[in-house]
This record gives structure tokens, C-alpha cells and sequence, in this order.
């Protein structure tokens, strides 16, 4: 038995496009059966498309599904003790896919209820994963209202061109959001399109076209004398008699927030909102970790190997427990925010991400964080932001799990997987996104076939003059002889 495509060029139609058969030849009889899909002879060879055809990935899916359905019958056939012949094996798979049409009618759901749907099949995903939903209804139900149409399946299937282009222009001008963010929406609503095609809400997923994104060398992070800059500055860490009402923007906070204070486990813990702000970027860059983790963080979250001093956490965003060696930092932060706390507190006040970053940013003004960086977007086909700014206007709470990337690299002391391991990346292609070039990493090339001995700091002159005082009387002649030719020449 012999299944294959072929090109039925007798039935060529006005365009010149040709209808694909699937042939099925046995020992003494054969037969075609329709695939409804129709190319140029330019566009099919030996019985494959080529994948310059348009819309190669969806006819493509088409003649597979049939040959996987054609297989299936011979094998059943077979099982049932029968001789498989062509005739057979058409009218079988005709009746199957009448079976399939009548037994899977499509239901009658609307846009967002079938969004409410698969939101609940995401309950069990991490929180991190979630909010990422929810962002993309609040964009989409933003772009509905702006829009003043209901979102329908119809629209995104038929138009996607048409909803593409109106969606992007929305969040380009109304949200001023980048290529990169709308990509990561996308990406959602793509995972959305595909269930309801799975459960037959729609006859086609429809194709999300990603826009370009902008490569960008330079990440915004603290380098490794910056964090101790910034360790070791302590003028809004709060001290008893201090006056702090010169700054609107400083409170005070205590600690422990929960349980029993000072009668069970002694002093409170006062602190200004700015040195909880300085001391969570500080664990951000110490361990790594996701503002995200910050909330959900407890004390019994923790576990200390006496031996090795390593900190153990559930990360929120993938529920994956990751593991980093203490350094002096972390492990100060760490005492200092559970001292006298019961197990199950939790280490860090609360405090939203918003907030943080707009305390992140004074703060970090206020103690002169000025080195200049540029932070450029791709809008649309525009690069924007391209002037330098200074580092305090641009850094948020991310910079904290690259300048942890980042300043390991500077160490020297670690291959990229080791840190991957430590930052806990699946793949390269994630971790290479945290990873800054800037232009002392590229000034460093300079060291390449450098002529001098580091372990002595002697340079290749003063080695040969070293190799010279070696030589005999001779030697030394021949030598200064042929210098004095060239030097004349």
C-alpha cells in the first residue's frame, strides 16, 4: 500500500493553481481522495510542498493530518485481521471525517466568556504568571472601550491584520507601551487563541505577528561598587532623635509589623521607608531574586546550611526552589529584618512595587546615583529615549536581578553556567538578556595578545633587554651589527 500527494493537472483552474490529490495505490487498484488545497506547479515537487507557498505552515498541517488519518485506518484494518485495499481505506475516511463534523459541533461562546474559561484553567500557575492575564484582559478591555466594538472571535479570526494594526497604535499612543511589552502580550493572547482553537470556539488559530524589538547592550543595573556605595550609605537609615520631616517623602515603619512585640522578643525594629527601600534593592542584588519573591518572603523560607551558609526559596514566578551562597550583604539584611520575628513572619514590610520604585528612584537621586546610561525603546519603527539620562531615573526593581548577573560575570571567578544555576535560567537565550555589554567590557579587548608578562608586569622589552645581557660578547656584536644596518636602511 502506497499513500502520497500528487498534483491533479487536469482540473488546473483561472489562476493556474493546481489541486493536490492524496493517491492511494494498492497491488491492483487505486484511488484519490480531495484535499481541498490548491498550489502552482512552481510551489510542489516529488510529492512535497515547498515552503515558499503561501501559508505553507496551515497546508502543511492539512496533508499531514490526512496521511495521519490514512495510517491510522491501515493500521485498523490490519488489526482486524482484513487486507487493506484503496477503496476501503476512502470510505472509511470519509466516514470519519462526517463522524468528526457531526460529533464536534462548535459552541456558541463569546470572546470573554471563553477568556474567563481559560482563565481558570491557569489557577494553578504561579501568582507571577497570572497578573501577566490579567494585564492582558486590562489592555484588551482598554482597547474595547476605546474602540467602542466588542471584541469578537469573528474579528480576530477574519481581521487579525486589521486587529493588529489598531491594537498596536492604541497601546503606541494611548499607553505609550514598547514593542518589547506588547510582544510579552501577544504571546498571551496567542496561548488564549490556541485553546479556544483546541476546544473549537474557532476553525483556525489565527497568526500574531511579533513586532521588532530593540537589541539592547546595556542594562540598567548597579555595578559592584555602587551596591557598596549604597550599603554603606546610612543617611536615611533611621536613628533615635532624628529628624526626618525635611523630606515629604520619609516615614517611619516598625518591626515586627505581626505577633507579639517587645514582651517575647525585645526591642522593635524602627526603620525609615527609604532604608527598607535601599535594604530590599540591596538583597535584590545580593541573592538575585524577583521583586515579586519580596512579598511572599517568610522567615522559615529560609534554610541555612551551617556548612555552606546557602539561602533556599520557593521563587513565586515558576514555584522552582532556588538556592544562593550568603554574601555579607544578604546575610546582614537577612538578620537584620528576622531578628526577633516568629518562623512564620514575614521578612520585609509590605510594599507595592509602584511604591518601591518611586521611592527606588529618589532615593537614588538624593544620594547621587549619577552615572549616565541610555535606556532606548523601539515604538512602533522608532527608537526612542536614545539621549543619556542619568542612572537614578531609569533604575527599577529588575535592575536589582541584573546587577546581580551581571557583577558575578565582573567577578572572573564563574563560567556562565554556574550563574545561570544561581539565577536559576533555563536557557541561554533568557539569560542572555540580563547580561550588559558596556564599554569597559569592550575596551577589555585590548588585553588580546598583550605583549606583556602579567604574573611579572614585565614588558616583552625588558625581557629581550633581560635575553640581550644573556648573550656572549659575540652575539651581542652580530646583534647590534645588524641593528645599525637597519637603522640605516
Amino acid at each position: 500500500m502506497k499513500v502520497t500527494f500528487r498534483l491533479e493537472k487536469r482540473n488546473i483552474d483561472s489562476s493556474g493553481k493546481i489541486p493536490i490529490f492524496l493517491r492511494i495505490r494498492g497491488n491492483n487498484s487505486e484511488t484519490s481522495i480531495k484535499t481541498g488545497i490548491s498550489v502552482f506547479d512552481k510551489d510542489f515537487k516529488n510529492g512535497v510542498l515547498k515552503t515558499r507557498v503561501d501559508n505553507y505552515s496551515s497546508k502543511s498541517s492539512i496533508l499531514n493530518s490526512m496521511l495521519n488519518d490514512i495510517e491510522s485506518i491501515i493500521g485498523g484494518i490490519k488489526e482486524d485481521g482484513q487486507e487493506p485495499n484503496p477503496s476501503l481505506i476512502k470510505k472509511l475516511y470519509l466516514d470519519r471525517k462526517v463522524s468528526k463534523e457531526f460529533d464536534t459541533p462548535k459552541p456558541n461562546k463569546t470572546f470573554w466568556k471563553s477568556f474567563e474559561e481559560w482563565e481558570e484553567t491557569k489557577k494553578g500557575k504561579s501568582r507571577g504568571y497570572r497578573k501577566t492575564l490579567i494585564t492582558l484582559k486590562n489592555r484588551l478591555k482598554d482597547y474595547e472601550e476605546n474602540r467602542k466594538i466588542p471584541i469578537t472571535f469573528d474579528f480576530l479570526v477574519t481581521k487579525t491584520v486589521i486587529f493588529q494594526s489598531e491594537f498596536e497604535n492604541f497601546l503606541w499612543d494611548s499607553k505609550k507601551l514598547s514593542n518589547n511589552y506588547i510582544n510579552k502580550l501577544y504571546g498571551n493572547l496567542s496561548s488564549f487563541l490556541f485553546h479556544c482553537y483546541q476546544l473549537g470556539y474557532i476553525n483556525r488559530k489565527p497568526k500574531i505577528k511579533s513586532l521588532q524589538e530593540l537589541d539592547i547592550d546595556e542594562k540598567i543595573y548597579l555595578r559592584t561598587d555602587e551596591v557598596i556605595k549604597l550599603f554603606n550609605s546610612l543617611k536615611w537609615n533611621f536613628k533615635k532623635g532624628k529628624d526626618f520631616s525635611k523630606n515629604s517623602h520619609i516615614y517611619t515603619i516598625e518591626q515586627p509589623l505581626e505577633g507579639t512585640r517587645s514582651e517575647e522578643f525585645g526591642e522593635v525594629l524602627r526603620l525609615t521607608n527609604w532604608e527598607l527601600v535601599k535594604d530590599i534593592f540591596l538583597f535584590l542584588n545580593s541573592v538575585g531574586c524577583r521583586y515579586s519573591d519580596i512579598p511572599f518572603f517568610k522567615v522559615n523560607d529560609f534554610n541555612f546550611d551551617r556548612d555552606t551558609q546557602v539561602i533556599e526559596w520557593i521563587q513565586q514566578k515558576t514555584d522552582k526552589v532556588n538556592r544562593v551562597p550568603l554574601n555579607d550583604i544578604s546575610g546582614f539584611i537577612f538578620t537584620k529584618y528576622s531578628s526577633g520575628k516568629k518562623l512564620t513572619q514575614n521578612l520585609f514590610p509590605k510594599l507595592s512595587i509602584q511604591k518601591f520604585n518611586k521611592h527606588l528612584k529618589l532615593l537614588l537621586k538624593d544620594l547621587k546615583f549619577n552615572r549616565y546610561v541610555t535606556k532606548p525603546k523601539r515604538v512602533g519603527s522608532e527608537v526612542v529615549n536614545t539621549d543619556e539620562v542619568k542612572l537614578w531615573e531609569v533604575i527599577s526593581s529588575h535592575s536589582g536581578r541584573r546587577g546581580f548577573v551581571k557583577n558575578l560575570i565582573d567577578l572572573g571567578t564563574m563560567d556562565y553556567q554556574t550563574i545561570m544555576k544561581l539565577s536559576s535560567h533555563k536557557t541561554f537565550s533568557q539569560f542572555s538578556k540580563y547580561v550588559s555589554v558596556i564599554n569597559d567590557d569592550l575596551l577589555k579587548s585590548r588585553e588580546l595578545y598583550s605583549q606583556v608578562d602579567k604574573s611579572k608586569n614585565i614588558s616583552i622589552e625588558e625581557n629581550m633587554i633581560k635575553e640581550f645581557k644573556k648573550l656572549d660578547d659575540e652575539k651581542k656584536k652580530m646583534i647590534l651589527g645588524l641593528t645599525v644596518g637597519l637603522n640605516k636602511q
